[in-house]
């Protein structure tokens, strides 16, 4: 049974892409609808399958649709959002950004007469990008946090929720402010370490010795280093303050090492890593 009439997907990188061909392989709507302000992307889109219909105008996709997901960068999400607050204000509609608590209280404050937004974020992904690599299949068995707004209505909650798990994902609900926090920690400053060890070693890259010895441990660790640039940075800039204070709790962390690797204190750096260890099997 289809849930909607017209699903609109804004923003249609492996994410938004992923998300429309989910919908189509589930039968969640009649057709799926697709934005981009590039026409190169929308011709790929439609050439692919990923989507039914094209639109360059985001008031025309919105018009045109009963459910819209923003899968665009944080940034453009938010424009994007105090649009719908102009055109279709009762529209229903969610963003799929890393980070919510931005984008939650632009909603609050752009829709004086209330809305139908609640913010989902897909814990899948890739550091692949592109439609081309857009994939049903990403969201089964995977979370996506739902993020209500203070004022969202509970059917509206409950409607995209539902959305979700008829891609194959579960869900949990939490606050946006809690969702940023926690996800620095388990998410964002990763990301950020993997960046800064492949720029550590840049120098030497070129080193044939130096590629001799880069194994699977190195190649696994800094995976997500090859991560869209844009996307990320988004991400570093909109939660900058949760990021700061983990690398802050990093510094200390690695200044203990420090001294302890400066006193050749074996039994100590031993219990620290037996330590990690079994919170790590734990995960």
């Amino acid at each position: 049974m289809k849930s909607f009439q017209s699903i609109g997907v804004a923003g249609l990188g492996l994410l938004g892409g992923s998300i429309a061909l989910a919908a189509k392989r589930k039968g969640l709507a009649e057709n799926i609808c697709g934005y981009t302000r590039t026409p190169e992307t929308l011709k790929k889109a439609k050439n692919l399958g990923v989507i039914d219909f094209s639109f360059q105008d985001f008031s025309d996709l919105v018009m045109n649709s009963d459910f819209v997901i923003l899968a665009a960068p944080i940034s453009v999400n938010v424009e994007l959002a105090k649009s719908i607050a102009k055109i279709k204000p009762m529209l229903l509609f969610t963003d799929v950004g890393s980070t919510k608590d931005l984008i939650v209280q632009t909603v609050e404050k752009s829709f004086m007469q209330g809305h139908r937004f609640c913010g989902s974020h897909p814990m899948a992904g890739s550091e692949k990008r592109g439609i081309e690599n857009s994939n049903p299949h990403l969201f089964e068995g995977k979370t996506v946090v739902i993020t209500p707004a203070n004022n969202s209505e509970s059917s509206v909650i409950e409607t995209i929720e539902e959305f979700w798990r008829n891609t194959g994902a579960s869900v949990t609900r939490m606050q946006s402010r809690q969702h940023d926090e926690i996800c620095a920690y388990t998410s964002h400053f990763p990301h950020l370490v993997a960046f800064l060890l492949v720029d550590i070693l840049s120098e030497r890259i070129n080193s044939p010795s130096v590629k001799t010895c880069i194994g699977a441990g190195f190649r696994d660790t800094t995976r997500i280093a090859a991560s869209d640039e844009e996307i990320w940075t988004e991400i570093f800039v909109s939660n900058r303050e949760n990021i700061l204070q983990a690398i802050s709790k990093f510094r200390k962390d690695l200044d203990n090492v420090t001294e302890l690797l400066q006193k050749q204190d074996f039994d100590a750096l031993k219990s620290w890593i037996e330590k990690i260890k079994k919170i790590r099997n734990e995960l």
